[in-house]
């Protein structure tokens, strides 16, 4: 098409039909130009589509996070049951006037079992999103704003939870107990490894079990768990 209005400016030119030539001039401008429109229109659906693509794939990647958190979430829940029962079958042992020395331990450690695993947010597609500069391509503003505030919150309660884990872990092991007095050589875990041909463990059981301060002790650390 351009090659045609040259050829027509050029015989205008040489006619000296300057009028025409202004006029072929002008719809050759017209003509570069809105091809130019059109390439660039075409380039911005191209874009316009990766970035649909591109936010497709992200929602993808945050329903992944996201169901992962919810298992790790119920995960963690469970965990809390079996270990806030537990700890209710520790304070009932505790209100016994002869609990077994054995099963009060063995509640104990239960009531404190795997709170050393705390809770990780999987945010590997959010942060990935920010990184990368492409925040834009979430096009929803609403559902923008609402991951942000999502992951927001649960790293605040992230932190409360590993907060929480870490305290009732410092005083189950609180090194000023009297860890004998308590029987924690009932466990198994210390059972394997005392060497029963040095060590009577039968000498380490107190026969007045529990005595009144590993009572009151253990009773103040059922409830700090619960």
């Amino acid at each position: 098409m351009l090659k045609l209005f040259r050829k027509i400016r050029q015989k205008n030119i040489e006619a000296g039909k300057v009028k025409n030539y202004l006029l072929y001039a002008i719809g050759e401008i017209v003509l570069v130009v809105i091809g130019i429109l059109i390439a660039l229109q075409i380039n911005s659906w191209s874009e316009e589509n990766k970035d649909q693509k591109l936010e497709q794939l992200y929602y993808c990647k945050f329903l992944e996070d996201v169901e992962q958190d919810l298992a790790l979430l119920q995960e963690q829940e469970n965990d809390n049951s079996m270990r806030i029962a537990a700890t209710n079958r520790l304070i009932h042992l505790l209100q016994k006037e002869k609990p077994e020395r054995s099963e009060v331990v063995k509640s104990l450690r239960d009531a404190v079992n795997k709170t050393s695993f705390p809770f990780t947010v999987s945010q590997n597609a959010f942060d990935d999103l920010k990184s990368s500069g492409k925040l834009i391509v979430i096009g929803d503003g609403s559902l923008k704003k609402k991951l942000l505030n999502y992951y927001v919150d649960l790293q605040g309660y992230a932190g409360v939870l590993k907060t929480s884990n870490e305290a009732v872990v410092n005083v189950f092991s609180n090194p000023s107990k009297d860890f004998v007095a308590i029987g924690f050589q009932e466990l198994q875990a210390v059972k394997s490894v005392l060497d029963t041909t040095l060590v009577d463990i039968d000498r380490l059981n107190s026969v007045d079990y529990p005595s009144d301060l590993v009572r009151k002790t253990l009773l103040s650390d059922a409830i700090y768990y619960i």
